[in-house]
């Protein structure tokens, strides 16, 4: 009887043959879930090209509506059947956000009718050779022990050639087993060049996906990953990536391998969340990035106020994935039960979402959020945690006591409602600092943050940023900016204060570097500007010093005073700026954000001209109405030549600096 032409598909040592619905590694039978196959088949099909995940979807389950995970699902499976990256040979290729494509070479080709393998139980004599004679398929060990019923009814045309596979396997075993001896543990890696990967010890989670077809619901997808990463970082084996780097590839289609080596990270984790009213289901997924290889994938659902410890299952999954020995604090948090107020949270992560503008506006109106949130739930410690960041940030961008005294407050609050939060600690460290000028307490709080979560980037940057830098403590400074760097690598902020570190130390070439570094990747960063300016002042470059005072003044929105920055420069120079700013309110002039805060620009410009009663009695009112402007008085180079002076030793005694 004539037999229909059946088409086979070979890549690496597996053959796909869609008549049957099998696939085969070598002589073994591999047969696959119906979905798993059509997807398998597909991907095929259409080899090196990149096929969407809605259209593959449509075309293996048609109409049925079908959840992402699903296909995940699927593809975790045929990853781990194909043994994919396991030897250095990749099958399937992830591109972020998108789809997959099949990147091995395929050979299609049509057998003649006794080289079909399997349909009546016989094997093809030329995968019987390819078997007998290549050393790889002896690799496939137990996998190739189904072969075994099928050659209990071997036609007897075939039975001389299956013989001689038997005699050649044997043979081929005996030198595998000498060689192996000789090579000791290695010989599997040596043999067959299978890529030896080492554990998992640094991963990024990157943004999560909002399948909830709703762009409203961007915060609380956003909110959610923020979560992830919380409850990752808490884990002090794993180094885990801050989220302002990670942010930064929501929405592109950069490959994992390029995001391992631009984050420095062993593994990624993926996912996305599907919210229905109460109801939240979040979906998640672990790939190595050197090899884009599947390691785990699963779908928590639950309601809406068990989000959080949905959220710590996944974290502990990912940690048993990874196999990290977790501590019993460490292993305490993640499985404590966190129930909250769905409308509570979900204020919560509105505020967060505007809080990560980090601009004023979006400050003021976390604030609101998190006042709401609080309202709805009086003992959410997340959102007394927030709103004492809020503050914080309030305080440091111009709000003055007002904002530190309240932040103060909230992150208190927060300790007294749950003392486990880092978040809390952190900015309670900042408050002691720039309300209370407690430098022993603020460094007890960062300790504690950085115990609670030694991933904390926020914590490392303030830590030397706010505490270590100003106490002239600066290798200490330098290595915790350094330690923020490696969790935040992409934070513009983190690598400019960098920078600003380096020259507090006198280390001002490294100083630049960090600063040209900022500059590439956004020439429109406010505060590089800033400090290039204190740089280029510091180093007698007066024209590039008025550049970038000018610049920052633009970019910041104060065309006014840009403008008369240049107009006196160009007058009078350098020396003519400074009698300008020395000026009583410093006019137009002021480096405040208002007029009225002129006194500490001309503390500033009196000191640059030597006139240090001056200088002095300008710095006293500076400190009287905005002291948070001199965190840095004890070793900033500006100051230089005022410092031996009895009345600035004394304001240094009064912010116990010394």
């Amino acid at each position: 009887m004539h037999k229909a032409v059946n088409h086979l598909y070979e890549f690496g040592p597996f053959v796909l043959d869609p008549g049957e619905r099998l696939l085969r590694h070598g002589v073994a039978r591999m047969e696959l879930p119906p979905r798993a196959f059509d997807t398998l088949l597909v991907l095929v099909e259409h080899n090196g090209r990149l096929l969407e995940k809605d259209a593959l979807m449509r075309t293996v389950w048609g109409e049925t509506v079908v959840e992402e995970n699903n296909l995940t699902q699927v593809v975790y499976l045929l990853r781990k059947a194909l043994r994919d990256g396991e030897d250095g040979t990749r099958y399937i290729e992830t591109v972020p956000k998108r789809g997959y494509r099949f990147v091995a070479q395929v050979r299609e080709f049509e057998p003649e009718d006794d080289e079909v393998v399997g349909r009546n139980g016989a094997a093809s004599p030329g995968l019987a050779a390819a078997a007998s004679t290549s050393l790889p398929s002896i690799e496939s060990g137990p996998a190739a022990a189904p072969a075994t019923v099928a050659l209990k009814e071997v036609p007897a045309a075939v039975d001389g050639a299956r013989r001689g596979w038997m005699q050649g396997l044997i043979g081929g075993l005996a030198i595998v087993g000498v060689v192996a001896m000789l090579l000791g543990a290695g010989w599997k890696r040596r043999l067959f060049g299978e890529a030896e990967l080492g554990p998992i010890r640094s991963v990024a989670v990157l943004p999560l996906e909002n399948l909830s077809n709703d762009a409203n619901q961007e915060y609380f997808v956003d909110g959610m990953t923020d979560e992830l990463i919380t409850n990752l970082a808490q884990i002090r084996e794993l180094k885990v990536v801050s989220k302002t780097s990670i942010m930064q590839y929501k929405g592109t289609r950069t490959l994992l391998p390029q995001i391992g080596r631009e984050l420095g990270v062993d593994a990624v984790v993926e996912g996305s969340v599907l919210r229905s009213g109460d109801r939240v289901r979040i979906t998640a997924q672990l790939i190595r990035t050197s090899t884009d290889r599947h390691i785990w994938a699963e779908s928590y659902d639950g309601d809406l106020k068990d989000v959080l410890s949905l959220q710590a299952r996944v974290a502990e999954a990912i940690t048993s994935q990874v196999k990290l020995n977790l501590t019993a604090e460490e292993s305490g948090r993640l499985r404590r039960a966190r129930a909250v107020d769905p409308e509570a949270f979900d204020l919560y992560l509105r505020g967060r979402y505007a809080w990560n503008q980090r601009n004023m506006e979006g400050f003021k109106k976390a604030v609101e959020y998190f006042n709401q949130a609080i309202e709805k739930d009086s003992n959410f410690a997340l959102a007394y945690s927030g709103l004492a960041d809020s503050y914080t940030l309030l305080g440091l961008y111009g709000e003055g006591a007002e904002g530190t005294d309240k932040a103060k407050a909230a992150a208190e609050k927060a300790l007294q409602l749950d003392d486990t939060l880092a978040e809390a600690h952190t900015s309670l460290a900042a408050v002691k600092i720039l309300n209370d000028w407690d430098w022993q307490g603020a460094e007890r709080e960062f300790q504690r943050a950085l115990q609670l979560n030694p991933n904390f980037a926020q914590a490392h940057h303030w830590y030397g940023n706010l505490l270590l830098g100003p106490e002239g403590r600066h290798d200490e400074a330098i290595a915790e900016l350094r330690r923020a760097q490696e969790l935040d690598p992409l934070s513009l902020i983190v690598n400019a204060d960098t920078g600003f570190a380096y020259y507090l130390a006198g280390r001002y070439d490294m100083a630049l570097q960090a600063y040209q570094k900022v500059l590439a990747a956004n020439p429109n960063f406010v505060p590089v500007h800033y400090y290039l300016s204190q740089y280029y002042r510091q180093m007698g470059q007066y024209d590039l010093w008025m550049k970038e005072t000018v610049e920052n003044s633009r970019l910041a929105g104060l065309t006014s005073r840009a403008d008369a920055f240049e107009k006196v420069y160009a007058q009078g120079g350098f020396r003519g700026t400074m009698e300008e700013m020395a000026k009583p309110g410093a006019g137009k002039l002021s480096l405040g954000w208002e007029a009225s805060r002129g006194s500490c620009s001309s503390a500033y410009a009196d000191v640059v001209l030597d006139r240090k009663a001056a200088a002095l009695d300008a710095l006293e009112d500076c400190y009287k109405w905005n002291g948070n402007s001199l965190i840095y008085l004890k070793v900033d180079p500006a100051w230089m030549n005022v410092r031996p002076e009895p009345r600035f030793q004394e304001m240094l005694h009064r912010m116990h600096l010394q």
